[in-house]
């Protein structure tokens, strides 16, 4: 089998398409052309919550290697401790929608351990799907990294909470939430900074939607 490479050329037309729709929302670090893109992520949260001064500073790093007709990896990170799952996770809820109205669902969402930044990572394999599969899940694909949490798309035997709805449902409330369906559950351990950074919201809940101590609905303020 073939072994693959990102493609500064691919990388950079990447840029272009990921530039045109999220606007000023992202911007590179060093260079655009590249087989290692570097960037940074900017919410609108975070602009209306930071001074200028800091605001790049503030912005999260994200990476992503991109071969055409092969694979996809792009993920998202901090800088910072205090930066939470529930951050990065919006950010990358925001690569995901433009991306995969370019190259359809992704393959895999995993994570690494030992990494300082924290990177969550979603990866697109367009030839040798299931042999991708298979290595994520040996724990073979990287030599220099070691997998933590890994998440296979639309596997057929994968069970959740959600396992009984239709193939329709799940696309519909992936779409209106903006992540994988089976990310769905790390979405909800993260609500309140997802909401918040996904949509510049604070997501709070009124002492009249609280019953015997208990909160009934949510509601973005």
């Amino acid at each position: 089998m073939q072994e693959l490479y990102s493609k500064a050329d691919d990388c950079f037309e990447l840029y272009k398409i990921l530039r045109r729709k999220m606007g000023n929302k992202i911007e590179y670090w060093g260079t655009p052309y590249t087989g290692l893109f570097e960037g940074r992520y900017f919410s609108h949260y975070r602009e209306h919550h930071s001074t200028i001064d800091f605001l790049f500073e503030r912005g999260l790093p994200f990476h992503y290697k991109f071969c055409k007709d092969g694979f996809l990896r792009i993920g998202v990170g901090s800088y910072y401790h205090n930066t939470s799952v529930g951050e990065k996770l919006a950010a990358l809820s925001e690569f995901y929608e433009v991306l995969s109205e370019e190259f359809g669902e992704p393959t895999v969402f995993y994570t690494t351990k030992y990494d300082d930044e924290g990177l969550l990572s979603i990866q697109w394999s367009f030839i040798n799907k299931e042999e991708d599969i298979q290595k994520f899940k040996e724990g073979t694909y990287f030599y220099d990294a070691e997998i933590d949490e890994l998440i296979i798309f639309d596997e057929s035997k994968q069970k959740n909470d959600y396992y009984q709805l239709s193939d329709t449902t799940k696309k519909y409330i992936s779409k209106q939430v903006g992540v994988p369906f089976e990310l769905l559950p790390l979405v909800d351990e993260n609500i309140e900074d997802f909401v918040k950074f996904k949509t510049g919201k604070e997501l709070s809940i009124r002492e009249s939607e609280i019953i015997d101590g208990v909160p009934v609905k949510r509601k973005c303020l």
